[in-house]
């Protein structure tokens, strides 16, 4: 069996080809540019030769490539169709507002280029695998960071409302685990993933198997292999966010919270673990310091402390590295949960 893993970040896309049976020391994997920061950096490129631009594809991770589009709506003319105009907003008004024009066809402009957006390019994993003698395997697992759709209400707000509806209902890792089928709706990113595997398996001919998963989940369940005793707290301090959850060794979930990690680095770390720990830190609290939210199911005795992530030098835990390459924790994760999701479906869980 082969799994073809892509850890989709701010500031790589992080990928692993899973192969079982091998050490996955020796598996194939790669850290590479963000598709947001490659889509930015293509925006100012054109944006600064004075040719205009028309954003195609499909809606992606905003950041980096949603600043460079509104700098260069103010120097060249920015037209867009109306699923990558939603990477820039929820709100197409506000969109209008930035500078960029929506439209529904090729506007005849003979000074033009065309750019096209997207979270994954299976072009380039299959060119990369082929010219190794590899092929890119049928099951794929990808993970993106998804605020959901929410026009009307703070998507700080939205997405961290999500996560406490699943927990209630299921307070279990692989609960974040989605087939392609099964998506709910309003994470229009993660549709957009599908949208594209499924473009490009037309294209070439083939079917494939697609699960995705919100990073924050992955990261959780790429670190929490490296925890020696559980309950633990594994805190993910990514170039974005920045989540702690208290897991047990099922996965079961009894706390999460997710802030911004521009928020905490000006933090004492230390006092908000502590707050967190003992239940003491609300979703209020977090959400007027401007991350997302907290959700404290249980209190628990944390027995071990692991962290993770490309800021995770920002507290004194000990770092994750369940599989001896610390860019691969939420790839690995991902495997691990998967095969996890399998087991419970053969048992008829």
């Amino acid at each position: 069996m082969e799994i073809f893993t892509l850890d989709v970040g701010t500031g790589t896309q992080d990928f692993l080809l899973y192969i079982e049976g091998e050490n996955v020391r020796n598996c194939p994997k790669s850290v590479m540019p963000s598709p947001t920061k490659v889509v930015a950096k293509r925006v100012r490129e054109i944006a600064d030769a004075g040719r205009n631009i028309l954003l195609t594809g499909y809606t992606m991770g905003g950041g980096p490539s949603s600043r460079a589009i509104r700098e260069a709506a103010s120097k060249v003319r920015v037209y867009a169709y109306e699923k990558p105009a939603l990477t820039i907003n929820d709100d197409l008004d506000r969109v209008r507002a930035e500078g960029v024009t929506i439209v529904d066809e090729r506007p005849e402009d003979e000074n033009l280029v065309e750019i096209e957006l997207g979270d994954v390019d299976l072009d380039a994993y299959s060119s990369m695998l082929s010219s190794f003698g590899m092929n890119l395997p049928d099951r794929l697992v990808i993970s993106v960071q998804d605020h959901g759709f929410s026009p009307e209400e703070s998507n700080r707000r939205f997405r961290f409302r999500m996560f406490e509806r699943v927990l209630k209902e299921s307070p279990y890792l692989d609960s974040f685990l989605y087939p392609a089928e099964k998506i709910p709706e309003h994470y229009n990113r993660m549709m957009a993933v599908a949208e594209a595997v499924r473009d490009y398996g037309d294209r070439v001919g083939r079917d494939f198997e697609l699960y995705v998963i919100d990073t924050v989940f992955s990261a959780i369940a790429g670190a929490m292999l490296d925890a020696r005793e559980f309950p633990a707290l594994v805190m993910n301090f990514g170039n974005g966010h920045t989540v702690f959850a208290i897991v047990d060794r099922d996965g079961r979930i009894y706390a999460l919270m997710e802030h911004h990690t521009s928020i905490v680095r000006r933090m004492d770390i230390n006092r908000l673990v502590g707050q967190f720990i003992r239940g003491e830190l609300t979703n209020d609290a977090v959400y007027e310091q401007g991350g997302h939210g907290a959700y404290i199911d249980s209190v628990v005795e944390v027995r071990d402390f692991v962290a993770t992530g490309p800021n995770a030098q920002l507290s004194d835990f000990r770092e994750a590295n369940p599989v001896g390459d610390v860019m691969i924790v939420g790839n690995v994760g991902m495997v691990s949960l998967l095969r996890s999701h399998e087991l419970f479906d053969v048992a008829g869980v």
